[in-house]
């Protein structure tokens, strides 16, 4: 895609805030990495990055000798985000054994609690079986006492009759 010839000869400023500033030196060195990553060969220690295409004026204005926007991304922001999880999940040193003292703790919090609750339960079982039995002996005493009555009402029955 070709530029249409310009009349103008003066590049054209827009002005940055300094949140697109970070933006556009974070996505080059995002790029810079990137191109470590896939060509090993061009990451010597005497290499200097790739100076940036539209370089900042002292005003903070950026000098642009089109009239396109400067503000546009050229990677998503997902991007971002799936390789900071990415290198949260990597692991190192530092970062796993925080992570297994981490899981380690959880599970003994989770033990904890089971014992709790299994303690508390033994409680409740120990008072529901008193309780039980306090009301199997209430039942024998009154089946003995329902069987005195019976007695006495047979001899309260004859005692009548025979007189």
């Amino acid at each position: 895609m070709s530029r249409p010839p310009s009349s103008q000869t003066t590049p054209q400023f827009y002005r940055v805030s300094d949140r697109d500033l970070t933006e556009i030196e974070l996505h080059s060195v995002d790029s810079i990495n990137d191109l470590h990553r896939t060509h090993p060969e061009h990451s010597h220690k005497g290499m200097r990055p790739p100076r940036p295409a539209y370089p900042p004026s002292l005003n903070g204005n950026l000098c642009t000798h089109d009239g396109t926007a400067v503000g546009h991304r050229e990677r998503p922001l997902s991007s971002k985000w799936q390789r900071r999880l990415q290198e949260m999940l990597t692991p190192s040193s530092s970062r796993a054994y925080a992570m297994s003292c981490a899981i380690i703790t959880l599970l003994l919090l989770t033990v904890l609690l089971i014992f709790y609750f299994l303690v508390q339960q033994g409680g409740m079982i120990r008072t529901l079986t008193e309780a039980v039995r306090e009301e199997e002996a209430a039942a024998t005493e009154l089946t003995l006492l329902i069987q005195e009555l019976q007695e006495l009402r047979r001899n309260l029955t004859a005692m009548r009759r025979g007189t």
